[in-house]
């Protein structure tokens, strides 16, 4: 309700005029706008959705070449494996003279030659023995020991390609291991060094679309092969996309990546023999050039809605505004002295027309009005007399039981004047005091009020004993609190033998409550019967019940609240209430209105 009313009075606070031209713009421009936000949406996802799908299926293409490519060179390396020259040269190239390793490298030149000339993209063939000496090469560049060792190393590790870059060199190193026919395990390796470009070559001519590009990376996230070759052989690429690929090998496509400076799409796929990602990105400038157009439709189309709508509200505003301001007007002019003097009619059948032939009905009322107000306001005023008065006779009765107090202690008659004392403190906590809070020092003081009275009655034949936290003194509880409790152990705890009975009142703090214990000795009660309401004409003041009732009312919720009786044995109360350190601003107001009162009544203080 107070949401609906927060509503409502911001939307009074806007004129006529602004609310029905906000209204007119929303009903002209909201509608096709979600409109063309959806249909750009949808659009947009079935484009994506066809471009995902045709770039993973020229993913799958490109990748049968590049594969096609790469097995003939696994092929030569196979063939180099089995051949009985590289069997023989590699398990006794230890054991030859020079006159039987020159005759080895003539054959193998026989076998190399014929390889090379068949594939002009292999740059260089090496052939090592098991401690990764080379026994044999051919080709046209030098090659260090240490890329020898490390290519046969990874080998080791299942990784059989590597793209590299050394100066102005970049070519792709395929490793095998040469498993000896004789059963003795791996006797050496064959590394094929392989031109970049025999990869470049498998990419040229795919179109992805505009601004797009295709590469290839090797297991460790370099680049093999690019098709706009912004990336060099063997240059790290992007070691974040590669490993997010490699973690989800079946996903095959990323939305909204930023890669190489651009946001779009990425559409993936994994070689599983040589451990490469082939990768496409799409840019997103090509992915949405498609819904441009739709987009730019949308536009305009909201740009008339909006024009004809101005031209609607303009014609409509005027059919609306020139009684309104007119009426506006005559309302502004209102005298309080002066009402008949407004003349104004409207004979039309609209709201208008309505509410100006009301304006008359509305003028005579507002007369009747200011002569009420007016008999109030002196009802008002012979009421706050009578309740000054009201307060006269508690002030005479408080000064009455002063004088009675000063004439006990004149008397010696000491018991008697406490009693007045302790009975005219609790009279002005009761009738003046309005104030539902008060803290646990006053509480306790009024408690040691009531008892007083109770010893005037009762004599010695009981006693009280406090267990007080005396850092809870200064905190707040409800008035009146305690004092029930207490006189239900005075009045039902004694026996009718007279005997010696104590009471134990125990306050402490317990984290956010004060934990309350008044325990007594006495006679002890049924505690089902003498609470049953039907039952329960003995329960003395406001009742324990009402105790539990006040402290849920005040502050919501369930707070433990036990009362344990045995017959002959005594009677102990246990509740728990809130923690109150500092009153609220609203129960402070009324702390210090009753202090004016107390101040303003002379004698009783």
């Amino acid at each position: 309700m107070n949401l609906d009313r927060i509503k409502n009075a911001r939307i009074r606070n806007l004129s006529v005029s602004h609310r029905l031209l906000y209204s007119f713009l929303l009903m002209a421009i909201v509608p096709l706008l979600i409109f063309g936000i959806i249909s750009y949406q949808v659009s947009n996802s079935a484009i994506n959705s066809k471009i995902s799908n045709s770039s993973i299926q020229v993913l799958k293409l490109v990748q049968k070449n590049i594969q096609y490519e790469s097995d003939k060179y696994q092929k030569i390396s196979d063939a180099l494996m089995v051949n009985k020259t590289v069997q023989d040269g590699l398990y006794r190239f230890d054991t030859w003279d020079y006159m039987q390793k020159n005759n080895f490298i003539v054959q193998m030149n026989s076998v190399i030659s014929g390889h090379m000339s068949n594939s002009p993209q292999i740059m260089q063939i090496f052939l090592t023995d098991r401690d990764n000496n080379p026994i044999y090469s051919q080709g046209w560049f030098y090659v260090s020991q240490e890329t020898i060792d490390r290519m046969i190393d990874l080998c080791g590790k299942n990784i059989n390609w590597l793209s590299v870059n050394e100066g102005n060199k970049n070519y792709i190193i395929y490793t095998h291991p040469v498993i000896s026919e004789r059963g003795s395990g791996v006797i050496g390796h064959t590394l094929i060094f392989i031109d970049a470009a025999a990869f470049y070559n498998c990419l040229s001519g795919v179109d992805m679309g505009t601004g797009a590009d295709l590469m290839v990376m090797d297991y460790y996230g370099n680049n093999v092969a690019n098709q706009d070759r912004t990336f060099r052989p063997g240059s790290a690429v992007d070691g974040g996309l590669f490993s997010y690929c490699r973690e989800n090998p079946d996903r095959n496509i990323i939305r909204n990546y930023k890669f190489n400076g651009r946001l779009g799409m990425i559409a993936y796929s994994f070689f599983t023999q040589q451990g490469w990602l082939l990768v496409a990105a799409i840019p997103d400038a090509y992915l949405r050039s498609e819904t441009f157009s739709i987009a730019v439709t949308s536009l305009i189309s909201i740009v008339l809605c909006f024009l004809c709508a101005v031209i609607v509200y303009r014609q409509m505003w005027k059919s609306i505004s020139v009684p309104i301001n007119r009426l506006v007007q005559l309302v502004g002019k209102i005298d309080n002295t002066n009402f008949d003097q407004m003349s104004f009619y409207d004979d039309s059948k609209d709201e208008l027309g309505f509410l100006s032939r009301a304006f008359r009905e509305i003028l005579q009322k507002m007369q009747d009005l200011v002569k009420q107000v007016e008999t109030e306001q002196k009802q008002k005023r012979e009421y706050e007399l009578k309740m000054l008065q009201a307060q006269i006779n508690p002030h005479f009765l408080f000064n009455t039981l002063n004088s009675l107090r000063w004439t006990a202690l004149m008397s010696r008659a000491t018991s008697v004047s406490n009693g007045l004392a302790a009975l005219s403190d609790l009279l002005r906590n009761t009738i003046l005091d309005k104030n539902e809070f008060i803290t646990v020092e006053e509480e306790l003081k009024n408690v040691n009020n009531y008892i007083v009275i109770q010893k005037i009655r009762y004599g010695d034949i009981f006693s009280v004993t406090y267990e007080i936290d005396e850092n809870i003194l200064h905190c707040y509880m409800i008035k009146f609190l305690l004092q029930p409790i207490v006189e239900n152990s005075i009045i039902h705890g004694i026996d009718e033998d007279g005997t010696q009975k104590e009471i134990h009142i125990s306050m402490n703090r317990r984290e956010d409550t004060i934990l309350t214990v008044i325990s007594d000795n006495g006679k002890g009660f049924d505690v089902e019967k003498t609470l049953d309401a039907k039952k329960n004409k003995r329960l003395t003041g406001i009742g324990m019940q009402n105790v539990q009732e006040r402290i849920r009312l005040c502050f919501g919720g369930e707070y433990p609240f036990n009362i344990e009786s045995r017959i002959g044995e005594g009677t102990t109360v246990t509740m728990e209430f809130p923690y109150i350190g500092t009153l609220p601003e609203s129960t402070k107001e009324l702390t210090q209105g009753k202090e004016r009162e107390e101040d303003d009544s002379g004698a009783v203080r």
